[in-house]
């Protein structure tokens, strides 16, 4: 029985197997201006760009029609050099011309390195 004990005790405490504090990703939200000056873009279009500075995140469409945005496909192009610049396009999809309200959007996650 003291043994037993002894066992579980060392199993519990022994800081190796203690869980490791999670370290949190970066979130937010990042915004483009339309590129075309009325606002509109053609099917299959890009419709707007962003420049972001952190490789290995992901990326997807923020659209609240009240707010601004529009129903978009995201393209992310990566150089894979660390720290170099990642390029997001606002591409669309459908087969209608989109207005853009306000700006393109998109929410990002970057997990922790």
């Amino acid at each position: 029985m003291f043994l037993m004990s002894v066992l579980l005790s060392a199993i519990t405490f022994n800081p190796a197997m203690a869980p490791r504090p999670a370290m949190a990703g970066s979130t937010g939200r990042i915004y483009a201006d339309a590129i075309s000056p009325d606002f509109s873009c053609k099917p299959g279009a890009i419709c707007a760009s962003k420049t972001f500075n952190i490789n290995g995140c992901f990326f997807n469409n923020f659209w609240n029609n009240g707010t601004g945005g529009t129903p978009l496909t995201i393209d992310v192009t990566e150089t894979g050099a660390s720290g170099a610049k990642v390029y997001v396009y606002w591409v669309n999809a459908t087969n209608q011309t989109i207005s853009i309200k306000n700006k393109a959007s998109a929410n990002y996650y970057c997990p922790p390195s």
